[in-house]
């Protein structure tokens, strides 16, 4: 049989009429910077070393005389920052008892698995972390902010051979260059120099391609390296090789 202890540690609020007021404060060990396990109903569970146990991704808070405490988060599940806090606990901020998260911040998580308010942004019901890239319903191109704002402009657009028109962020080739189109209206490309096509009587050749000479007897190659030289076989036609 265990009994189990219960610490509150007392401090100072105020002293009306000289009388002094005391309220309790929240132990460390009842704190969860990460967020808390909460229970198909809404309320979070307590734990101990020695009864129960806390689901995979949470460790269990407990007191320093095995008091209960409750089961929390064990990593960071924001990508900028700590969790929003409040006396180093990070509020519940989906289902029963839930804050509503400051400016700035956005709710991440489930009910069921510590939902926190993370520096980020909520758009169209949707949650971002800072510098997520996506597309709204009308094509525009929308930038979270790590103020909480969201941006969204016109994607610009890049002209590429042959008049095609490729979107912001989309790859495309030239020749044997790599290119891709920026916010600005303009493709950055790779300056590779490119092997020279082989040109024969207005057809054009890659480099190591073989193809029949003029006079139809003879086989002609396009060079391999690339300069665009042309050789080819200096058979008698009608004799053989």
């Amino acid at each position: 049989m265990f009994v189990f202890f219960i610490i509150c540690t007392l401090t100072i609020s105020a002293s009306v009429n000289g009388i002094r007021k005391y309220q309790t404060s929240v132990p460390d060990y009842l704190k969860c910077p990460y967020g808390k396990y909460f229970s198909d109903i809404g309320k979070p569970p307590t734990c101990n070393p020695f009864g129960q146990s806390c689901p995979p991704g949470f460790y269990c808070g407990a007191g320093p005389a095995d008091q209960p405490g409750f089961c929390c988060k064990s990593d960071n599940p924001c990508k900028l920052g700590e969790p929003y806090s409040r006396n180093g606990n990070a509020p519940h901020c989906l289902g029963k008892s839930a804050i509503s998260c400051p400016r700035g911040y956005t709710c991440i998580g489930t009910e069921t698995s510590s939902s926190v308010c993370c520096k980020g942004c909520t758009y169209k019901g949707k949650s971002y972390f800072p510098s997520d890239t996506f597309y709204d319903k009308n094509g525009q191109i929308c930038t979270c902010g790590e103020d909480g704002s969201v941006r969204c402009r016109k994607p610009a657009t890049c002209e590429g051979p042959n008049g095609e028109v490729y979107k912001e962020g989309q790859s495309f080739k030239i020749d044997c260059n790599g290119c891709t189109c920026r916010s600005n209206g303009i493709a950055i490309c790779t300056l590779r120099v490119c092997p020279k096509k082989c040109i024969y009587y207005g057809k054009k050749y890659s480099p190591g391609d073989k193809f029949q000479a003029k006079d139809g007897c003879n086989e002609c190659t396009c060079s391999k390296d690339g300069d665009g030289t042309i050789s080819c076989t200096k058979y008698a036609c009608g004799y053989g090789k």
